[in-house]
């Protein structure tokens, strides 16, 4: 798999950089979700545009942190 080789960057020094982290890490979740659907066929069971709004829905669960760490 390639997660292997995958490194867990350190924590965000102020809460723009955790905030640009967080649009990165949505921008690059959201243009992995066709990958992820055919890997696991999943095209019977959801859509992409639901799997969009989950994953928005859990970022947007955090949006009152005010810690960046």
């Amino acid at each position: 798999m390639a997660f292997r080789g995958v490194k867990v960057p350190p924590n965000s020094l102020s809460l723009e950089e955790a905030r640009k982290r967080t649009f990165d890490f949505f921008r690059n979740a959201c243009r992995s979700i066709p990958t992820v659907m055919e890997i696991y066929n999943l095209y019977d069971v959801t859509t992409v545009s639901q799997l969009r709004s989950a994953i928005a829905s859990q970022i947007r669960q955090n949006e009152s942190i005010t810690n960046p760490k």
